[in-house]
């Protein structure tokens, strides 16, 4: 998977969030906004890591640092799983980057 598949399953709406995610934006501490502004405003990806549960289609999960919706760094890790209706990114964790 590259950056760019990533962005286009984003851009589609095209994404899960875990509970731990949504539970951070049910508490405030950012928005699904800045998730998905996260990934758009990445350059490149910038770790990949085994998917250790094998869920991911291609093996990998992946850590992407962007920006929020405010300019600030933000941290997101995730992987691209597959349902019924197609392949979607899912979102692990996500926090501000320091």
């Amino acid at each position: 998977m590259t950056l760019n598949d990533i962005k286009t399953l984003i851009a589609r709406k095209q994404y899960l969030i875990s509970s731990k995610v949504e539970d951070l934006i049910e508490e405030g501490y950012f928005s699904e906004a800045d998730l998905e502004h996260c990934i758009f405003t990445a350059t490149r990806v910038y770790k990949r890591e085994r998917d250790e549960l094998k869920q991911a289609v291609d093996g990998m999960k992946y850590v992407i640092i962007g920006r929020d919706t405010h300019g600030h760094l933000f941290y997101t890790a995730g992987k691209v799983v597959r349902s019924y209706t197609g392949h979607f990114y899912f979102f692990i964790t996500a926090h501000h980057a320091e």
